[in-house]
């Protein structure tokens, strides 16, 4: 059986580090189906690190745990250049990192989980 692949998108990780519940976080049920093939692009690392919520030594280690259990995708050169399309065909225009984010889903033919609208 072939995996889904899903891209999780920062603000996921974040909700997961931040609010802590009894019940499966989204990041968490993602993580845990065998059947996802879970992914973030290297803009999300980013995104986590501008936090001055990451210079604690506590959410850094939770951040590190985050990062190494799901395939990161890097940015290059052709997500790059649909993140910039995505930009451009949006109104509002969609933020720079969210759109680095959206392209690096399109271009793995992955869903895209977020709490964005």
């Amino acid at each position: 059986m072939v995996k889904s692949k899903v891209v999780i998108d920062t603000n996921i990780i974040i909700d997961h580090i931040r609010f802590p519940r009894k019940e499966k976080s989204p990041f968490e049920l993602v993580i845990d189906d065998p059947n996802i093939d879970p992914l973030i692009s290297s803009t999300t690392i980013q995104e986590l690190f501008i936090g001055q919520s990451s210079l604690k030594e506590d959410q850094e280690v939770k951040i590190r745990k985050i990062i190494n259990s799901v395939a990161v995708i890097d940015v290059t050169a052709e997500v790059a250049e649909r993140a910039g399309q995505v930009m451009r065909a949006t109104k509002p225009q969609v933020q720079f990192a969210d759109a680095q984010i959206a392209a690096t889903a399109i271009l793995n033919k992955a869903k895209l989980l977020t709490l964005n609208k």
